[in-house]
């Protein structure tokens, strides 16, 4: 039995990069980019209105100040030449008269010769001509975003190697990338054995059990954006076992079971696993829940999860184990020291619940709440490997080495 650290370790560098393909920005979200994006263009290309106003010109052009300089209060008396209307989408205008100004709306181009943009509120218009009221001042410069204040032309604004998330996302479309390359995602065959389960929509006998592990996994691999799942599920038995997972070793590149992979009478899965030639590179880790848990590859590369069969088990080990190997595979950047993923974050944990003295590393449901800025997790009491409506209750897990006294990092159900 090996520990949790090791387990990791020995996952992670079986993990091998996946090959590239090119998809449209709308399949991207979710998906890891494998290639820097810069900016085609100044960010943004004309100097542009924050905000629905009036565009002038603050002090005459022969000054010295900075667009930050502060100019004398304004001649509320005086009024501004209104020489047009500037809308989001138009071509820059000019400013002609010595005192002419603009109404602009937020997102248009700032006419030539104007450097500032008094709110709208803060003016009256009549006649034709822009009043300044009482309490307006003027900052040259401001409600105004430069040209190339965001980026510069060339410049880098997505690194490979990231998970394409909404902002990403964004930023693609904003530089005209309407195609991306990406990892591609590897067909995942998520297999649940055990002569107890049936179908979701069936009504099951006292003795039997609704199917779950193979949506739970689905769901989980869907919304990672890492894998294309097929779920399937099959009886205790050992022909049928044979017969099956070595039609899926040839038509998918990776297995997640889950069940029949301890030491029971009817657990065939590691035994079926080796007479398909899959060597096991560990089983059973020193967990809990978890620990029966089985890796292993085939000889052309391909890699085999077989997870415990109780929902927490198969949920946890698929989070801790499943989606760093698959984060590692599209290329993210997978933090190995102590297992954990870039997606943990930091709690402060509460000793309520905390269990007793024992030397396997326990994996904890929380919830996670914050105060005065500082997150806390408190434990989620559970009836055990088997209670899969804890989980719900839960936000996420962290890992408990009794030995070690040692909390690690939180990992969220959130991916």
């Amino acid at each position: 039995m090996i520990t949790v650290t090791e387990a990791g370790r020995i996952i992670l560098n079986n993990a091998k990069l996946l090959p590239c393909e090119t998809v449209s920005l709308g399949q991207a979200h979710g998906r890891v980019l494998r290639e820097d994006v810069h900016s085609d263009r100044p960010q943004p290309p004309f100097d542009k209105a924050l905000m629905d106003g009036v565009a002038i010109r603050a002090i005459a052009a022969s000054t010295s100040l900075s667009m930050a300089s502060m100019v004398s209060l304004p001649n509320h008396n005086r009024p501004y030449i209104l020489e047009g209307v500037v809308a989001a989408g138009q071509p820059q205008r000019q400013r002609k008269k010595p005192d002419g100004c603009f109404q602009i709306m937020t997102g248009a181009v700032v006419p030539q010769g104007c450097d500032t943009i008094i709110p709208i509120e803060q003016v009256s218009i009549q006649n034709g001509k822009v009043y300044l009221k009482e309490k307006a001042t003027i900052t040259r410069g401001q409600f105004i975003r430069p040209k190339g204040s965001d980026a510069h032309k060339g410049q880098l604004l997505l690194a490979k190697n990231i998970w394409l998330n909404t902002p990403s996302i964004g930023v693609l479309a904003g530089v005209g990338k309407a195609k991306v390359k990406v990892s591609i995602q590897p067909k995942v065959a998520v297999i649940s054995t055990g002569d107890e389960l049936v179908d979701i929509d069936r009504h099951p006998q006292d003795y039997q059990t609704r199917l779950s592990n193979n949506f739970a996994l689905k769901s989980l691999l869907e919304a990672s954006g890492l894998a294309a799942p097929s779920i399937f599920h099959y009886p205790d038995n050992k022909k049928i076992l044979l017969k099956r997972i070595a039609g899926h070793l040839k038509a998918f590149d990776i297995l997640i079971l889950s069940g029949g992979v301890s030491m029971g009478e009817f657990d065939y899965v590691p035994q079926v696993l080796k007479e398909l030639g899959v060597k096991m590179l560990f089983h059973k880790v020193a967990q809990k829940p978890g620990k029966p848990l089985w890796f292993g590859k085939t000889r052309d590369g391909k890699v085999v999860f077989a997870l415990p069969g109780n929902p927490a088990s198969t949920q946890i080990c698929a989070y801790r184990y499943v989606i760093p190997f698959l984060k590692k595979s599209a290329g993210v950047n997978v933090e190995t020291r102590h297992g954990s993923t870039t997606l943990t974050t930091s709690c402060l944990v509460s000793t309520k619940w905390l269990p007793l003295a024992t030397d396997l590393t326990l994996f904890l449901p929380v919830r996670v709440s914050e105060k005065n800025g500082t997150r806390y997790a408190q434990i989620v009491p559970t009836g055990g490997s088997g209670d899969f409506a804890a989980l719900a209750q839960a936000d996420g897990f962290i890992e408990y080495d009794q030995t070690k006294k040692s909390l690690r990092p939180y990992f969220s159900w959130r991916i």
